[in-house]
This record gives C-alpha cells, sequence and structure tokens, in this order.
C-alpha cells in the first residue's frame, strides 16, 4: 500500500502545487502594476513592497489554497484513470477508501493551512494592509512631485516644475502658488528641494534665486515683491485620523474581538461577527468536500484527462463560492440562517460527495448513476455537442489559414493538410481551455470582492451580470497572453514527450514548419488584441467602470485633471481661474500671468473678476479688473470696468477632459496627447501608453516564440511541468512590463523605449533560443 500511496502523491501533490502557483499568479496580475508603481513613483522602500505583497496574500490564498488542492487532484486521478492505472488497483483488490486515504491526509493540511490563513493571517494582513495604504499614501516624497506638471498634494498649494535632476532628486524652475488664505502669494525661484522632518505632518521647500509677489484681487494697489536668495516655505500636511484610531472592518477583526461582538448587546453587530466567525470556521473545511468530490470525479473512465480534470474543478469551485458567498451575505443580513446560509455550500456538495462515494464503491460513477434522468443527460449530451463545435471550428479556421498559406504564390509554401489541423486543434483546445480556467478564477475573486456591495446597495444581479460581460475585454487582454504561452508549451511538450517530434522529423518536418500554424495563429490573436484594446475596450471600460460605481455605492461624477483651473497658454501665458463654464464661454475671476520661468520673473499680471468669450470680434471681453506691468523700472498698474482682449487661446482651448488611456483608442489618445503637451502639461506617462497600445499587442505571437525552445527543454517531463515554466516567464514578462511602464511614465526613461524594452528584451532572447533548437 505503501507504493499505492506514493504513486497517487506523485499525481496529485505535482499539479496542486503548480495549479497553486498559476491561480495565485493570476489573480496577482492586476496587482502588478501597482507594486511597481508604489516601487518606483511613491518611493516606497523594497520592503514596504514586500510588506505590501505578504498582507496581500491571504486575501488570495483562502481561495487559491483550496482551489488548487482540488485541481490537483481532479487532475492527477483523471490521469490515473485515463490510463487505466484506477482499474488495476482496483483489479488488485485496492478499495475506494484505500485510495482516498491518502488523499484525506493532504486535505487535513490543506485544511490546517486554510485555517491558518482564516482564523490568524487574514485578519492581521488585512488590517496592515490598510496602515500601509495610509502611509505610503501620506508619504511626502520628491517621486510623488512631476515636471511639467501641476502637482495639487500640497495642501492649499500649486506646484510647478520644469524639471527634476534624476541623482539628486533637485528642481529646475519652479512655480508655487499659495492660494491658502485671502492674501495670495506666487513664487518663482531657479532651484528648489524638498526636506522631510522628522515629524511626518510636515515637509520643508527650500527655494533658491527667485522672486515673491504677494497681492490681493480685490485690491490691485497692494502688490509687493521681493527678490531673495534662499526661501524656506514651511507645508503642513492634511490631518489623517491614523488607522489604527479608526474602527475595524470585520474582516480586519480577529476572532477574539468578533467573539467579543457576538456577546455584546447590539444584535446586529452581534450577528454579523457571528456569521463572520462561521465564515471562517467553514471555508477550510471545504477542503474535507473537495477531497472525496476530487478522488470519486476522478477516478471515472472518462478519456478527458487533466484537461477533463481542469474544467470539473473550476465548475466545482464556482458552484461552491458561490454558493458559499452569497449565502453568508444573506445570514449577514438577517435573510438566512447561518447555517444554511454559510454552511449551506458545504452541506450540499458534501452530500453530493457522499453519494459519490457511494457509487464509487459499487462501480460507478455520479454521472452514471443518475444518467437516467433527463437532466443529466441532457447536460452531457450539451457538453458533447460543445466539444465538438471546439473542434469544428477550430478545424475549420485551420482549414482557412491553409488555404491562405497555399495562395500566397510567392512563398509557395507546401502546407501538409494533416499536420496543420492536428496542431492548430490541439493548440486551439489547449488555449481554450487554459484561457476558461483563468478567466473563471479571475471571475471568481471579482465576484467575491463585489458581493458585499452588491447587497450592501442593494444592486440586482442583471446590473452585476452586464458588469461582469463588460469587465470581459479587459480580462482577456490580462490573460491571453499568459494563456498563450502555456498553451504552447504544453502542446509542443506533449509532442516531445510523446515522440511525435521525431516521427515528424523523420517525415522530413522541421521544426520551423511544424511551428508555422501556431506562430500563424498567434499572428491572428495578436491581430485580434490589438482591434479589441483599440476598437472595442475603451468603449467597454467606460461602461463597466460606471457600473462598478454604481456597485460600489460611488455618486457618478465626470473625471477631470487634477489642476485644471491651472492651465499654460501657447505664448508663456499661465491661466488661473476660479470656475469656467465651457456652454456660455464665461470664466468667473480669471488671471492671466505672464511669466519667464527660467529667469523667475513675472512680467505682468491681470485679472478680471469674469471674462466672456465674443465670438463675431474673435476675443475675450474682461470686465472688473486690473493690470500690472513688471517689466517697466516703475510698476505700473491699471484698472478698468470693461476692455477687450485679444488671445491666442480660443473657448475650446480650456475644454480638455482628461480621461484614461485605456478608455481611448490609439487615434483619440494620440490627439489627446496633442492637446495636452501644447497647454504645457507633462505627457510621458501618456506617450508610453500611446506606445503600449501597439506593442502589447504583439505579446501574443511573442510568447509563441518564447514557448516553444522552452517546451522542448522540458517536454519529456510532461505538460504540468510546461504550466509551471509558462508561469515563471509570465511573472518575468509582467514584472519587466510593469517596471518600465512605471519608469516611462515616471519621466525616467523614454517613453518609447519603456513600450517596447519588454518586447525587445524578451523577444530577441526568445528568437535567439528558437533559432538555437535543433530542427
Amino acid at each position: 500500500m505503501k507504493k499505492i500511496h506514493r504513486v497517487i502523491y506523485q499525481e496529485v501533490l505535482p499539479p496542486w502545487g503548480i495549479a497553486l502557483g498559476v491561480l495565485t499568479f493570476v489573480v496577482f496580475t492586476r496587482e502588478f502594476g501597482r507594486l511597481v508603481e508604489l516601487l518606483i513613483r511613491k518611493d516606497a522602500d523594497p520592503f514596504t513592497v514586500f510588506q505590501v505583497v505578504v498582507s496581500l496574500l491571504p486575501a488570495i490564498l483562502i481561495f487559491t489554497f483550496p482551489i488548487s488542492f482540488l485541481v490537483g487532484t481532479l487532475v492527477g486521478f483523471s490521469r490515473l484513470s485515463t490510463e487505466s492505472e484506477i482499474v488495476a488497483m482496483r483489479a488488485g483488490g485496492i478499495g475506494v477508501y484505500q485510495i482516498l486515504r491518502p488523499v484525506l491526509k493532504v486535505a487535513l493540511l490543506v485544511m490546517a493551512g486554510t485555517f491558518l490563513l482564516t482564523l490568524v493571517l487574514l485578519p492581521e494582513g488585512n488590517w496592515k494592509l490598510r496602515q500601509l495604504r495610509q502611509e505610503i499614501g501620506l508619504r511626502p516624497v520628491q517621486s510623488q512631485v512631476r515636471p511639467r506638471v501641476f502637482n495639487e498634494d500640497l495642501p492649499g498649494k500649486i506646484l510647478y516644475v520644469e524639471d527634476i535632476d534624476i541623482r539628486t532628486q533637485a528642481w529646475d524652475g519652479v512655480f508655487l502658488a499659495d492660494q491658502s488664505e485671502d492674501q495670495k502669494r506666487i513664487v518663482l525661484a531657479r532651484r528648489g528641494l524638498p526636506l522631510l522632518g522628522e515629524e511626518s505632518d510636515r515637509v520643508q521647500l527650500v527655494l533658491t534665486e527667485g522672486m515673491s509677489y504677494e497681492f490681493q484681487q480685490s485690491n490691485p494697489r497692494r502688490y509687493s515683491l521681493s527678490s531673495f536668495g534662499e526661501l524656506d516655505v514651511l507645508v503642513d500636511l492634511p490631518e489623517v485620523e491614523p488607522v489604527s484610531q479608526q474602527p475595524k472592518r470585520y474582516s480586519d477583526k480577529r476572532v477574539g474581538e468578533l467573539w467579543a461582538e457576538v456577546r455584546g448587546a447590539d444584535p446586529a453587530r452581534a450577528r454579523r461577527s457571528r456569521v463572520e466567525i462561521q465564515r471562517r470556521l467553514a471555508l477550510p473545511l471545504s477542503a474535507l468536500v473537495f477531497a472525496v468530490l476530487g478522488v470519486t470525479l476522478g477516478i471515472s473512465s472518462h478519456r478527458g484527462g487533466r484537461g477533463y480534470g481542469s474544467i470539473v474543478s473550476m465548475a466545482v469551485a464556482f458552484l461552491y463560492y458561490i454558493l458559499f458567498a452569497t449565502g453568508s451575505e444573506l445570514s449577514a443580513e438577517g435573510a438566512l440562517h447561518p447555517l444554511v446560509g454559510v454552511w449551506g455550500g458545504n452541506l450540499l456538495l458534501g452530500s453530493v460527495a457522499l453519494v459519490s462515494l457511494r457509487e464509487a464503491r459499487r462501480g460507478q460513477t455520479l454521472v452514471s448513476a443518475v444518467g437516467g434522468y433527463r437532466p443529466m443527460a441532457a447536460a452531457g449530451r450539451l457538453l458533447h455537442g460543445a466539444r465538438q463545435w471546439v473542434s469544428r471550428h477550430t478545424g475549420r479556421l485551420a482549414w482557412r489559414l491553409r488555404k491562405w498559406l497555399w495562395g500566397l504564390s510567392s512563398v509557395r509554401l507546401r502546407v501538409a493538410q494533416v499536420i496543420d489541423l492536428y496542431l492548430l486543434r490541439l493548440f486551439g483546445y489547449t488555449l481554450l481551455l487554459t484561457l476558461a480556467v483563468c478567466v473563471a478564477l479571475f471571475y471568481l475573486f471579482t465576484f467575491f470582492e463585489l458581493v458585499d456591495d452588491v447587497y450592501e446597495n442593494g444592486i440586482a444581479w442583471p446590473i452585476v451580470l452586464e458588469y461582469f460581460v463588460y469587465l470581459a475585454p479587459q480580462v482577456l487582454m490580462l490573460l491571453i497572453p499568459i494563456s498563450i504561452l502555456i498553451a504552447t508549451m504544453i502542446t509542443f511538450g506533449i509532442l516531445e514527450k510523446t515522440s511525435q517530434v521525431v516521427a515528424f522529423r523523420a517525415s522530413g518536418v522541421s521544426l520551423y514548419r511544424l511551428s508555422l500554424p501556431v506562430l500563424a495563429m498567434g499572428a491572428l490573436i495578436s491581430l485580434a488584441v490589438f482591434l479589441t484594446q483599440d476598437q472595442i475596450l475603451p468603449y467597454a471600460n467606460q461602461r463597466q467602470d460606471s457600473l462598478r460605481d454604481r456597485i460600489k455605492g460611488h455618486p457618478a461624477q465626470t473625471h477631470y485633471y487634477p489642476g485644471r483651473n491651472w492651465i499654460f497658454g501657447r505664448q508663456d501665458r499661465l491661466y488661473n481661474y476660479n470656475y469656467y463654464d465651457p456652454d456660455r464661454r464665461v470664466f468667473a475671476e480669471l488671471s492671466i500671468l505672464e511669466i519667464d520661468i527660467g529667469a523667475s520673473r513675472l512680467l505682468s499680471h491681470t485679472y478680471a473678476q469674469r471674462a466672456t468669450w465674443d465670438p463675431f470680434a474673435g476675443r475675450w471681453n474682461l470686465t472688473r479688473g486690473w493690470r500690472r506691468d513688471f517689466t517697466l523700472r516703475q510698476q505700473s498698474v491699471s484698472t478698468f470696468e470693461t476692455q477687450m482682449l485679444q488671445l491666442a487661446e480660443t473657448p475650446d482651448y480650456f475644454v480638455q477632459e482628461v480621461k484614461e488611456s485605456s478608455k481611448m483608442t490609439s487615434v483619440e489618445l494620440a490627439g489627446y496627447v496633442g492637446e495636452l503637451q501644447q497647454a504645457g502639461f507633462e505627457v510621458d506617462h501618456l506617450r508610453t501608453e500611446l506606445y503600449r497600445k501597439f506593442a502589447f499587442p504583439l505579446v501574443s505571437l511573442l510568447m509563441v516564440f518564447l514557448g516553444i525552445p522552452f517546451a522542448f527543454s522540458i517536454g519529456r517531463k510532461g505538460a504540468l511541468y510546461g504550466v509551471a515554466a509558462g508561469t515563471l516567464l509570465g511573472i518575468a514578462y509582467w514584472g519587466a512590463f510593469g517596471v518600465f511602464g512605471v519608469l516611462g511614465g515616471s519621466g525616467l526613461l523614454s517613453p518609447l523605449l519603456s513600450a517596447w524594452a519588454p518586447n525587445l528584451l524578451f523577444g530577441s532572447a526568445s528568437l535567439y533560443l528558437y533559432l538555437s533548437v535543433k530542427t
């Protein structure tokens, strides 16, 4: 029996570990950019980023830990069943209980680990994450100030910096406007440097070689200016209540704190605390249910192998976690008893597992036992039809691709129809399976993130479903590259392990010719990704953001660029206004500053209580204002009731709504970058996003080139090792993609280079490895 148990361990543990890494990475893909931004733009030290990662992991692992165990069990026993090893065991007198025993031992370890996560690590991680977010958000550092953009991070002040020395973090060409009091002040300096004090609520700005202007808009004659060699400006940061003094959320509380509330006088808080405790107890016990289901479903006579195990495991996980999440929320609201709401998923799937175990002892499977029922028969026919549809359409696509290649008379390729169809069918099936599993997990984690808000804000389920529909393009853009890489490594790894590559080579088919249809498929997917990203994704993102705000209970709002009441004109002219009505083309409290920021001088200052656009004269009509000129030796000041002013900036110049780059097409983004650059804003981050719109779709083709040589190097070890290697390569690529993106957006690297650098690095390495493989 020890040898049998060793075989079972060898079949279950490797896919469990690989599934744990893959599923955790899939959920973590959306956190890569945020973590890199903390490290580079927010000036967080590596230890702080490490703390953020460690604090995030428990909230992810409480799902991926049990799910990966279910995947590993189903995949392992599906392979044993496919190769008739289960039949051999049962013929040797080994019963289902004996087969189940080693899996239950692993399940107990999974259960203990999940208990540790839910009872100890999860509340500690959530609480630590809140503290870290506040600490990083309030940290006044040099890297938060960006050149050639109006920075509003300093309370009551507007800061503009022409350039920043990367080595010393010193500022060149500083403009500082203090608007916190009735007495306004504008400071222009050649250089500046922020000094961080010991107290976290204050920062000192040291400005050198400049001029200071103080004035009152209501009294233009009270206008004073002074030059300085060095000027210190103290900035008090806003007082924020420390997280340690804020009330904890239920997910942040330890079990002891929850139990104290259960025994408290408030019935509503006692009910929610009781439900939270039971949630933390019920979730780890799912490992025992998954163990029985994994074994009984895996030992069926199905010939789907590991693909079957992956699909069934995700379906079971989906069913369980949706029942668990919805039931827990209904119990917290008082609509269901906790025994039904919290424990209902365990009880339902546990009953199914016991029935499946009883049928397995009789030599049947759960599906075959109830197969006579029409709903089950219809479900079986539906699954069979879906598989035939995928196979048929994959073959049709391969035939069209072969016909297109045949029509290229200049190339005159001799396309082997059987090989092309076989490879495309194998690659397409593996790609769809991998992508389906990744998308399912991503959706499952997103559902858990939103389910509390859905019930709290009374959101109808059709709105939630609509949100997931519009979220699909964004999810596919994130997961298609890693899915292609894994599918490529599995496809060619299977060919290598089963010696099919040897047969192809003996028939005169080289590796390059063998990989041609998969490369063509990768090129077509890259084109589809570009079209989806450019034409569908911007509008889908707008809609899904609106739906997410509705689910979260956020008020509807239009997002404008911070500091839009400060804008540079076309001729060293700076506009500041209290309000602008784009429909009536009217300014309220408009100031026009002509400055020479290089010389740290203010040339003139014009103020008007109201400014309207005259479309017939093509000029601005200023009323009740004044103008002061600083270019003359004797300062001159003049007041006016009305004055016509010819300016290069028309009303449309001031109507520039800021959109996120992900919500614009490449043409819209290019035009938007030009408008902002003309207005004097820093656009490195937008240029980086523009170039990434063209660089990112090529990742799909790049993943094929990268996956083929690695697949042949580990092919004899099997498809699961291909999945593991693909995940590691995906982590490396996403890390590089995020790092270079933040470097380009922060102005530390050329936007063009930062967008294309990951493709160039990984592309050149993959092409070298691809050409180095023996054909």
